[in-house]
């Protein structure tokens, strides 16, 4: 007998609809490994799922990092560049300023001349500025034809110096730290 909702009956005996009893019976005891298989199953998948969400996590964990590390290297090797092309232009400045000095070697100005000192000392704070900034004029007297650091323009027979030695500088050049800033121009011996 099925009890109904709402109703007691009181000599009768209580029943679950059969909807809702359970599913061991006689002859269904596989029906509750069944369900566990089924179960671990699902449990399988779910481990599975989540580990590969952690995988794309860490994968994009490290592709952020990467892209961090990129952005430096790019604003690090911006900033170097227009450093440089700032010092490029400064030292158009220089070697006119030197011109203006040898100049100032030739019949004219005297050494204590004021306007000839003001021009010394705006020379010496420009190369105090680029000293300051890593910048070395590169040593040429005398030494040999380097192409990594020199530009020939020009070749010249002379006694005085051996082969491949540079006689003449024609233009300074520089470096910064360990990178060549600007070669220098010179005429060699041949």
């Amino acid at each position: 007998m099925v009890r109904r909702k709402g109703t007691r009956d009181e000599g009768s005996e209580t029943r679950e609809p059969a909807d809702r009893m359970p599913v061991n019976g006689p002859g269904n005891e596989d029906d509750g490994s069944d369900a566990l298989g089924v179960v671990e199953d699902e449990i399988a998948g779910l481990r599975d799922e989540l580990e590969e969400v952690n995988r794309k996590w860490l994968r994009a964990l490290a592709d952020l990092d990467n892209y961090k590390k990129r952005i430096e290297r790019d604003r690090c090797r911006w900033s170097e560049t227009a450093r440089e092309e700032i010092l490029l232009d400064l030292l158009e400045v220089v070697d006119n300023f030197e011109r203006a000095v040898a100049c100032g070697d030739a019949p004219g100005p005297a050494p204590d001349d004021p306007f000839r000192q003001g021009v010394e000392l705006i020379l010496e704070h420009l190369k105090s500025i680029l000293r300051k900034n890593g910048v070395e004029a590169i040593d040429t007297c005398g030494a040999e034809f380097d192409p990594n650091l020199h530009e020939a323009i020009g070749h010249v027979e002379s006694a005085e110096h051996e082969s491949n030695q540079i006689v003449e500088e024609e233009r300074k050049g520089y470096t910064m730290g360990e990178r060549l800033l600007r070669c220098s121009r010179v005429v060699v011996a041949k």
